[in-house]
């Protein structure tokens, strides 16, 4: 199954997570906010525990777990081309590996 930017999943070992959106992939992972954290999933284990969310589901979720700020993209930092995530205001920070 292909994970498409937009697309609200649930994580099958971590239900406190609640509903998730797909921000976007990188080839090797797929990126998906649940609440204010950005999770990185292995394309191989998201496929294995990601599973979509119906909208019947999705309407029945908490407001907080759809909460987050819409992104179209994913930025990318220039030196290690690892994905950039997004601090409690909602705008990119640093890369944790170059900071």
């Amino acid at each position: 199954m292909a994970h498409e930017a937009g697309q609200h999943v649930r994580h099958r070992s971590r239900p406190e997570w609640g509903v998730g959106k797909v921000e976007g992939t990188n080839g090797e992972s797929v990126f998906v906010r649940f609440g204010d954290q950005l999770k990185t999933i292995k394309i191989s284990f998201a496929e294995q525990f990601l599973q979509p969310v119906t909208a019947e589901e999705l309407a029945a979720a908490k407001p907080a777990a759809r909460a987050g700020p819409a992104v179209g993209h994913i930025a990318q930092c220039p030196e290690c081309g690892k994905a950039l995530t997004r601090n409690a205001d909602g705008e990119w920070r640093a890369c944790p590996n170059c900071s």
